[in-house]
């Protein structure tokens, strides 16, 4: 990648340990409905949390993941950021992109020489690209290269223009985007920070956000599939919304808050079908990873984001995908001051926290 184009992360410090690094590290998510920010603080080895918030976006601030209103997005991540309320220990963030703008793809290239190894990748690449290579910005990570010359590599492409759209969000708001990176690689972090296993075995990170289904299967310490499919959180407010004749505002409301106060049975029963909506997405993406790839079986799935608080929902998946499934928790390995922060606030946040986490631990990793 040449010029002066913002920097994708290499993949290689994408999955670098998350023990290096030093200091405060911070991970700031913009996603469709909610931007999110962590800090975290390097204590001896470990990593401990320092700040967790969260404020909504309006609805018209981003569109299939793309930033249409730019000052919406400015003035939340201001709000997010105010120093009243929260004084960060360095204004250096690792954010992410997702949706249809970014394309990640495994690749075998044969070339004979490494140093033609970027031009014959990046050619290759134009193929799989839905828009012109010349709006691209593109980055690689080399997975492994054989005696024949074939050399296995994992590409990210994205375009350029909504790249610098995030970027120029973020500096408007004050703060500097040290690395742009993937919502996917952000869930591997987070995974392999808090459950150390056996690298043979292959698990499949689920996160339920708003607006979509991520999915990224690690093997081997390598991101072998993803998957991103525009079904979320959001589908269900709609059906609350349409079925109880409520404005969208309230049937979110309803959603969010009928876990703690129940809710009446028709929400309940919507649920149950949005359940199993997300349940049959996941083993359809599963199936077709085990179709089509000639990695290692997936072992268990780990459901993150805000929807996988649906009652139930691990259960669902357990029955309709045949595997072990439960909740990510971000803090396995991470550790936080239960003064600050309570145990029930902990598992409130846990599966919000995922991305953002993941993020932070990628600054840290620097």
């Amino acid at each position: 990648m040449g010029g002066n184009a913002p920097l994708f992360s290499k993949l290689s410090d994408a999955l670098a340990s998350f023990t290096g690094g030093s200091g405060s590290a911070i991970g700031l998510s913009i996603g469709s409905s909610s931007i999110k920010l962590v800090e975290l603080q390097k204590v001896k080895k470990t990593w401990k949390l320092q700040h967790f918030a969260m404020v909504p976006l309006p609805d018209d601030a981003l569109s299939n993941r793309e930033i249409i209103n730019h000052i919406s997005v400015v003035e939340s991540i201001k709000a997010l950021i105010d120093p009243s309320k929260m004084k960060l220990k360095s204004k250096q963030v690792c954010s992410a992109m997702a949706g249809t703008s970014l394309i990640i793809k495994r690749m075998m290239v044969e070339v004979p020489k490494i140093s033609e190894l970027q031009d014959s990748i990046f050619w290759e690449a134009e193929q799989y690209l839905p828009f012109d290579a010349q709006e691209v910005v593109m980055d690689f990570q080399v997975l492994s290269r054989g005696k024949d010359n074939k050399t296995d590599v994992i590409l990210v492409a994205v375009k350029k223009s909504v790249l610098d759209t995030y970027m120029n969000c973020i500096l408007d708001a004050g703060l500097k985007p040290k690395i742009m990176d993937t919502e996917f690689f952000a869930l591997q972090n987070v995974f392999e920070a808090n459950y150390p296993m056996d690298p043979s075995k292959a698990v499949a990170i689920v996160d339920i956000g708003a607006t979509s289904i991520k999915i990224v299967v690690v093997h081997g310490g390598v991101p072998v599939y993803t998957k991103d499919t525009s079904l979320g959180g959001r589908n269900l407010t709609a059906e609350i919304e349409k079925h109880l004749n409520l404005s969208f505002v309230d049937a979110e409301s309803l959603k969010v808050s009928g876990h703690a106060t129940g809710m009446p049975q028709e929400v309940s029963d919507l649920m149950g079908v949005m359940a199993d909506n997300f349940a049959v997405e996941i083993r359809r993406a599963l199936d077709f990873y085990n179709a089509s790839s000639s990695g290692a079986p997936v072992e268990f799935i780990l459901l993150g984001g805000g929807s996988s608080k649906i009652p139930e929902l691990s259960r669902l998946v357990e029955d309709k995908v045949g595997l072990p499934t439960q909740i990510l928790n971000p803090f396995n390995a991470i550790s936080y001051d239960p003064a600050v922060f309570s145990p029930e606030y902990i598992a409130e946040i846990g599966p919000l926290a995922a991305v953002p986490i993941g993020l932070a631990l990628r600054a840290g990793a620097r």
